[in-house]
């Protein structure tokens, strides 16, 4: 992101960003010398309890949040910059790849120790729900 000069106007910057729709009151100022980013005091937006929901509700939260989030990210960043970024050889394309091999391994390394953890009594969860 360029330069925006005040820690206000940065985070507000990355937010416009990010946000589909951004509050309307969204802005920053300076107070005694300190930079603030300005928003509305409550939203009034509604809001699920993650804890609260059934079983079968819970892959679908979290498919709905994690479209919503890739969906903030997909509008942070210029393409070209982006495009610029990534090349024209298969470098990036590699780099990825890996990396989500790699992760996809963790996690499914992790998965089997929480499993163990729970088996074993150490972690206290309800298996087959």
């Amino acid at each position: 992101m360029e330069d925006a000069g005040h820690e206000g106007r940065r985070v507000v910057l990355g937010q416009k960003r990010m946000q589909v729709v951004s509050d309307i009151l969204l802005g920053w100022t300076t107070v005694d010398g300190r930079p603030f980013q300005v928003r509305q005091f409550r939203n009034r937006k509604g809001s699920v309890d993650p804890a609260a929901l059934a079983a079968d509700q819970v892959d679908d939260y979290g498919r709905m949040t994690g479209a919503l989030l890739a969906r903030a990210h997909a509008h942070s960043a210029d393409p070209r910059l982006i495009s610029g970024y990534c090349g024209k050889n298969e470098e990036l394309d590699g780099a990825v790849a890996s990396f989500a091999v790699t992760y996809a391994d963790r996690t499914t390394a992790d998965h089997a120790d929480l499993l163990s953890a729970v088996r074993s009594g150490r972690v206290a969860a309800e298996l087959g729900v």
